[in-house]
């Protein structure tokens, strides 16, 4: 059967979303960490419920929810974009995408300005539930972020969907 169709093809994209959702989980845990157990995230709010929180849309476990969809709909993209030849550079590559995405266009309708500079939310008292504060650890803290999600997609992807014979030196 030719890669990609049938049974094993669709195989392929489950186990690419089971390590997007993997990497979501990682990344999730350590922003839980950051925001509410030791304080030391620059913000109040994980991103994907501060920018649920900025539309309106901060409803239950909707934040939790789109931070996983979002975490497996990029290792599908991923997966998408490369096949086979999936590996830990081009992992990154993506999610060094992602993160320009979230510094572009997130970021600032969340009020956390361009690259988390100038937006409305610097001027909020530090208990509100959209402040950010020093710029700098937040672009630090998701860009590391990012690339432990973009680096773990491309190094278990072609673990898991049975590409691992095809890694190349970048992997």
């Amino acid at each position: 059967m030719e890669k990609g169709v049938g049974r094993e093809g669709d195989m392929r994209w489950i186990k690419a979303g089971a390590v997007g959702l993997l990497g979501s989980l990682i990344i999730f845990v350590v922003m839980v960490l950051g925001v509410q157990v030791t304080g030391a995230a620059p913000f109040n709010l994980a991103p994907s419920a501060a920018f649920l929180e900025a539309v309106g849309l901060n409803i239950g476990p909707i934040a939790p929810i789109v931070h996983f969809l979002y975490g497996i709909g990029w290792a599908i993209i991923l997966l998408a974009l490369f096949g086979d030849g999936v590996n830990v550079a081009k992992g990154l590559a993506v999610a060094g995408f992602q993160w320009l995405l979230f510094m572009v266009v997130f970021a600032p309708i969340i009020g956390w300005g361009f690259f988390g500079i100038g937006g409305p939310a610097h001027a909020l008292a530090a208990d509100e539930v959209l402040y950010l504060g020093s710029p700098v650890k937040f672009l630090v803290l998701t860009l590391i972020l990012h690339a432990v999600y973009g680096a773990l997609n491309g190094w278990l992807i072609p673990r898991w969907t049975g590409d691992s014979h095809k890694l190349k030196v970048a992997s």
